[in-house]
């Protein structure tokens, strides 16, 4: 049972497109872009006060352990959490404004509907 269809160029490319069938964004620059900066900043951030606590400039109790295997391994600990954390931080960001936008684009679809 081998049905053989004929089809046209147009539905065998694919586009290169950011948004769905309906009109919606699937994938905003945004995203990307946010957890880039968001990563550096976090990865900065946890890298420099990792090491003020390993070497002691800011003591916090309880963190004695951290500072164990010395300042080097306690900064690339902190900038390795902090590029993580930063850089899914800054995707969820970036993920929110892209489906704001999308609600705002059928807020104003719908409008000019009834208009």
């Amino acid at each position: 049972m081998n049905q053989n269809t004929v089809k046209t160029d147009e539905d065998l490319i694919v586009g290169n497109t950011n948004y769905d069938p309906e009109g919606n964004l699937v994938y905003d620059p945004i995203i990307g872009k946010l957890a880039i900066w968001a990563g550096i900043a976090t990865a900065l951030l946890l890298g420099i006060l990792s090491y003020l606590v390993a070497t002691g400039i800011w003591p916090i109790q309880g963190f004695g352990q951290f500072a164990a295997a010395g300042p080097a391994v306690a900064v690339f600990t902190g900038t390795s959490v902090g590029l993580a954390l930063g850089g899914l931080t800054g995707a969820l960001i970036g993920l929110s404004k892209m489906i704001k936008k999308n609600k705002r684009k059928v807020g104003q679809q719908e409008q000019a509907y009834t208009q």
